[in-house]
């Protein structure tokens, strides 16, 4: 066969059985139109067919192939993609970012890997081949002459010691579909062996990975469930649309040895401190764009299947998000402290119960469990606090008396300023029925075409998601403007309208298992359950995350505390249970990073 006839790529794989950096085919460029444009009308006869003269032409037979090998992490079988030729390209096929030589002070340059996707990139010198692991494990055999080579990984930057947060933050790397497609693609011999570097970045499906980001050394430190259940459910819910706050990884604070989420700062504050500054200057046009960023969270936390179990506008947090394709920073309201929520399927009605009582749904004191529903009923209480500026029955003590009146179907009165459409669907979402409570995706329908009726929405130039030509409700918002804009002359609407709020009123989230009406036999066990309840404790570092090692003991000294604190509610209703409370705490550290902000979550 001509030789001179085969494109680069070909040929050194061929002769020089290596794939050397800068041409690896991750798309058709080096594998048709290189060829094409190399070779003008012929083309490669290897690339530029379809079936691999590569398999057909060298008596090696250059078929990729795969098998699967038990991960050292947490013992789950991870795929191994067996390489024909030896790959001696410098990036990750997943992330692109750049490898790291296993053990560089052992002049063993044949084993590379991926820090961030823990992937594994092993070859034989003696028959230049390589495989590629898509997770950890200790060795490594050639699929031609057997040796085996033993890969020890130094996990210490990479792993927190605790084997419940190791196991999870391994669960993020590994992908058992992609894996499955990878094993199958490898079957078809009619493909050109080099297309399986394409296949992988395309079809190698993974969520948000989520890592582990270290301060200093330490093991045999506790954790709580709700730690884990924010750190699970941030994962699960993550999505790409910046609808959720976002969660970097995990680390632990060297001297007080409380786990740390890292994740994006919130620089604006939550909806209730920011109502409560700027609601005299919050339009209408703005009040449903807020409506519709956090309902967008919540949809999303719904089309997961999870339950978030306490909405509430101290949870709807204000980010500045740069958005590439509109090359300027815009402000989202993203939904954050997931650590209560629930996949949907936990049904149980004794599960624990947290909350702030006015946001709570009237079925939950009731006894029944938390639902998509009851989330809905939360979110149709935020919509009032948004159209008055004041939180929901501040003016009242939060105690049996009001979670009886929420029972027997009381609400707060909504505003003169309130379009009737937004009040009707408000009215919907608190309705004492769960099942006549609308779902979050007709929540956020409503929202999004009343964005688009709006003055800022219309003139901004972006396209209409659906079509709306409704005049009625174009003149219902304007009119709702020039009524809100005489109220607030006038005094009657916004914080300073309201009466003092009561100082037994407790908005924040706390443990109401005393309140939840059940049978004695339930109530004897959740008890006892209750005991371990924590209270909710906010703090706010300054913290460098470029030089983590160094300023650890700069953060523990340099904290300024911001605190929300909840009490348990046992004490309010004598049932002659007694329950003791430990403390949860959830820390915000600002963290400079280049243009971007994070903040840690902590817990003890």
């Amino acid at each position: 066969m001509d030789v001179q006839k085969w494109c680069k790529n070909c040929s050194e794989i061929s002769y020089f059985r290596q794939i050397i950096p800068n041409t690896l085919s991750f798309d058709d460029y080096y594998t048709t139109k290189y060829c094409i444009h190399y070779f003008i009308k012929q083309g490669c006869e290897l690339c530029n067919e379809r079936t691999s003269l590569l398999s057909e032409h060298i008596p090696d037979r250059y078929q990729t192939s795969s098998g699967w090998v038990k991960s050292t992490l947490n013992e789950r079988h991870i795929a191994i993609l067996y390489l024909p030729w030896w790959d001696n390209y410098g990036t990750c096929i997943i992330c692109s970012r750049e490898l790291k030589y296993i053990n560089p002070e052992l002049e063993t340059y044949s084993q590379k890997w991926c820090p961030y996707c823990f992937i594994i990139y092993t070859g034989c010198r003696y028959c230049l081949t390589t495989n590629i692991i898509f997770g950890i494990t200790g060795q490594s055999q050639c699929k031609k002459c057997k040796r085996v080579s033993f890969i020890n990984i130094d996990t210490t930057n990479t792993a927190s010691g605790n084997y419940i947060i190791d196991e999870f933050l391994a669960s993020t790397r590994i992908n058992n579909n992609s894996q499955c497609l990878i094993a199958k693609y490898t079957v078809n011999t009619k493909l050109n062996p080099l297309s399986v570097y394409k296949f992988i970045r395309n079809f190698y499906v993974r969520k948000q990975i989520i890592e582990w980001i270290p301060f200093s050394q330490f093991k045999n430190v506790n954790i709580t469930k709700h730690f884990l259940n924010e750190l699970k459910s941030l994962y699960h819910c993550y999505d790409a649309d910046d609808s959720i706050i976002r969660c970097y990884g995990v680390s632990q604070n060297p001297l007080t040895k409380d786990y740390l989420l890292i994740m994006d700062y919130a620089k604006g504050g939550n909806l209730s401190d920011y109502l409560q500054k700027y609601f005299v200057k919050i339009t209408w046009a703005e009040k449903i764009k807020i409506l519709t960023d956090f309902s967008y969270g919540l949809q999303i936390i719904h089309k997961n299947n999870f339950i978030h179990r306490d909405i509430h506008s101290g949870n709807i947090l204000l980010s500045n998000l740069w958005k590439n394709e509109m090359l300027k920073q815009i402000h989202c309201w993203q939904i954050g402290d997931l650590g209560l929520s629930q996949p949907a399927s936990n049904t149980l009605s004794n599960n624990e119960i947290y909350g702030v009582i006015p946001y709570v749904a009237p079925e939950i004191f009731k006894g029944a469990a938390f639902s998509k529903e009851s989330d809905i009923y939360s979110l149709g209480m935020v919509m009032w606090e948004i159209t008055t500026g004041c939180k929901p029955f501040a003016n009242v003590k939060h105690d049996i008396n009001l979670i009886y009146q929420i029972i027997d179907g009381k609400r707060p009165e909504i505003t003169n300023d309130t379009p009737e459409c937004f009040a009707n669907l408000m009215k919907k979402c608190w309705n004492s029925d769960p099942l006549k409570r609308p779902t979050i995706y007709e929540v956020r329908n409503s929202a999004v075409k009343w964005c688009q009726l709006t003055y800022d929405w219309v003139y901004s130039g972006i396209p209409f998601i659906k079509h709306v030509d409704s005049a009625d409700l174009i003149e219902a918002m304007e009119q709702a403007e020039k009524e809100r804009l005489e109220l607030i002359r006038s005094e009657k609407l916004g914080p300073k309208s309201i009466e003092k709020s009561h100082p037994n009123a407790i908005f924040t989230s706390r443990a109401l298992s005393s309140f939840i009406s059940r049978p004695l036999a339930i109530n004897s066990t959740t008890t006892i359950s209750f005991n371990l309840k924590k209270e909710y404790i906010t703090i706010e570092y300054e913290f460098d995350i470029d030089n983590i090692q160094s300023s650890a003991q700069n953060v523990c000294n340099s904290h300024r505390q911001n605190a929300i604190i909840s009490r348990p509610l046992s004490k309010l209703i004598s049932i002659g249970t007694e329950n003791s409370s430990r403390k949860r705490n959830i820390a915000e550290l600002k963290i400079g990073t280049r243009n971007n902000r994070k903040h840690f979550k902590t817990d003890n």
